[in-house]
């Protein structure tokens, strides 16, 4: 006789979509380049980064040099991708909540005394 294979949630193609989705869509540093200073802004060490998720760019501008503006702009996408994970998970139903509590059973009629 074969094997029955138990699946877990893990294993449904809604939670593997959902899972790939979830990290298709996470925050990341595209690049960092030298950049002139922004409008208004002085200095000469200007670099312009570039954060993606999905289709969307993020464009900013540090001061300073790479290693250090590389440093902060990791940071900035690390709080990013927490930021998401908190908000995912606090907009999702919880499990395991209270269970309903249990359909009275007093069969003996009221009475009026």
């Amino acid at each position: 006789m074969g094997r029955t294979r138990v699946l877990s949630l893990q294993d449904t193609p809604k939670a593997v979509a959902a899972a790939a989705n979830f990290e298709d869509l996470a925050f990341r540093l595209l690049s960092i380049r030298a950049s002139s200073a922004p409008r208004d802004s002085a200095g000469r060490d200007w670099l312009e980064y570039r954060i993606g998720q999905g289709d969307n760019v993020i464009k900013g501008y540090r001061r300073g040099d790479l290693q250090t503006v590389h440093a902060d702009v990791e940071k900035i996408v690390v709080a990013l991708n927490e930021r998401r994970r908190s908000f995912k998970a606090a907009s999702a139903p919880k499990r395991g909540g209270r269970v309903a509590a249990a359909p009275r059973t007093d069969s003996s009629p009221p009475t009026d005394d």
